[in-house]
């Protein structure tokens, strides 16, 4: 190859420093510089060559074994993969050129799970919720008299923002979370906050920009951040959460645009993170001009003492925008999330919303505000978060004695547990393992923004009783088991 002393790295680039060692070199390759089956230069050596960490540079092959122009071979080095086929200059049947747009993040993990799938195989890979907690009836009656009280001109084409009422109820339900300065003109309702976090990627992001996330994070919303082209950098994080030194090395060195991050009931860990580092990442955000998207999703099922408060509560210019769904703390058919922004950020959220569809159904508003000031919504948390406790107790419980080497730690909120496996046992072997032992687990790989990190699963118990869950983890068991003593 040519000597990669020529790879130019730019300070002021807005992209980091591994995507422009990734570029230059994808490039080299497409202008066939570097030949299929070539060997990159080593990592430290190329680090040593451009002055940079042997981490920027690691990075920078990872990114392009992910865009298919290099391959790994553990032991012997990176290599330059077989180039693209040519397209036929003549095609006989137009197809679009799917070429720029990244593979799927969970495509291949469902395909597996989808191939997996038995006759009483028992899945642990979902994360959802319990049916039995949904309070259908009551919501049901919240439907009904919206439907006979609120007048025909209610169910008119409506305010993209969202119902006014709703939106009052969950300013007030923020301010009661400390946020004090939270207001209705502050909110736009969502369908859902994977929507919500569509709006904010497509206002905020444009291709190549760099997004920061904890490593693993909730994988759909990342999914959000491929299809807008984004570049990754990961951010540590240990039982307690987000990694503050982490942050702001981050910070300093990438300048990312946005900061990713679910601090309570975080899917896939259950982590929940303290007041004190939220107050110190925020501070941060504000030092280094970064925009933080904060998931809130899932925080009402935190299950010992109560959630600290949002990041946005520390927030004092408006650079923090926080989502959340309520699906998730209902019923998933809701379809209803928010959105809370304020200050110059909210007018082109709100506008982004309003290109995407309009409105959110106004049905499904109206009944949702009655139910949220009725006695049955307080009622129904309690029961829930009741019964996922208890089931996060014996899942744990089952699991620390099935897997003795385990590291098993209870998650604080949620009904998702982060299982980490030993370095000898690759993530795609457990989940063939234990597919044929009868029980569905979930890969690590989709969790992880760069998709490549340890080997762990994420496992789900929330919609699963205690008897089920006791003979899912005794196939866990079986199958990890064999794995470790091998």
């Amino acid at each position: 190859m040519s000597a990669p002393t020529e790879i130019a790295l730019d300070p002021h680039d807005k992209r980091p420093l591994y995507v422009q060692i990734a570029d230059e070199l994808a490039a080299r390759i497409e202008r066939g510089e570097l030949r299929e089956g070539e060997r990159l230069p080593g990592m430290r050596e190329l680090a040593g060559r451009l002055g940079c960490g042997l981490v920027t540079v690691s990075q920078a092959y990872d990114s392009l074994v992910a865009r298919g122009r290099a391959v790994a071979r553990i032991g012997k080095g990176t290599y330059v993969s077989a180039p693209r086929a040519p397209s036929a200059p003549f095609a006989r049947r137009w197809e679009p050129d799917l070429g720029g747009f990244s593979r799927a993040r969970m495509e291949g993990v469902l395909e597996r799970l989808a191939r997996a799938e038995a006759p009483g195989a028992i899945s642990l890979a979902t994360g959802h919720p319990a049916p039995e907690t949904f309070p259908l009836a009551e919501f049901g009656r919240c439907v009904q008299r919206t439907l006979a009280d609120d007048p025909p001109e209610t169910m008119q084409y409506a305010s993209g923002s969202g119902d006014s009422e709703l939106r009052e109820t969950l300013a007030r339900a923020l301010g009661a979370r400390g946020i004090a300065a939270a207001s209705a003109a502050d909110i736009v309702v969502c369908s859902g906050a994977q929507q919500a976090a569509d709006v904010v990627a497509t206002t905020l992001l444009e291709a190549r920009a760099v997004v920061a996330a904890e490593s693993p994070s909730y994988a759909p919303t990342l999914g959000v951040f491929d299809a807008r082209g984004a570049s990754y950098v990961e951010i540590a994080a240990d039982a307690d959460g987000l990694r503050v030194d982490d942050v702001e090395r981050v910070f300093a060195e990438y300048r990312p645009r946005l900061f990713y991050v679910n601090p309570f009931a975080q899917n896939p860990t259950g982590a929940n993170l303290s007041e004190r580092r939220a107050k110190a990442i925020v501070a941060l955000a504000r030092r280094y001009d970064v925009v933080i998207l904060e998931d809130q999703t899932g925080w009402v099922f935190t299950y010992d003492g109560t959630a600290p408060a949002p990041l946005a509560a520390h927030d004092v210019d408006g650079r923090v925008i926080l989502i959340e769904s309520l699906s998730k703390s209902m019923f998933p058919a809701l379809r209803v999330g928010y959105l809370y922004a304020r200050g110059v950020l909210h007018a082109p959220l709100e506008s982004a919303k309003m290109r995407a569809d309009s409105f959110t159904s106004t049905l499904m508003q109206r009944a949702l505000w009655r139910f949220l000031r009725s006695a049955a919504y307080p009622k129904h948390l309690r029961a829930a978060r009741s019964l996922y406790r208890t089931r996060r107790d014996a899942f744990v419980d089952a699991l620390a004695e099935a897997l003795p080497w385990a590291d098993v730690r209870p998650p604080a909120a949620g009904v998702t547990l982060w299982l980490p496996l030993p370095a000898r046992i690759s993530t795609q072997a457990a989940f063939e393992e234990c597919a044929r032992e009868g029980v569905l687990v979930m890969p690590a790989d989709p969790w992880y923004p760069t998709r490549s990190g340890p080997a762990a699963l994420r496992l789900g118990f929330g919609d699963h009783d205690e008897a089920t869950s006791r003979e899912a983890i005794a196939r866990l068991g079986r199958a990890l088991g064999r794995m470790a003593r091998a």
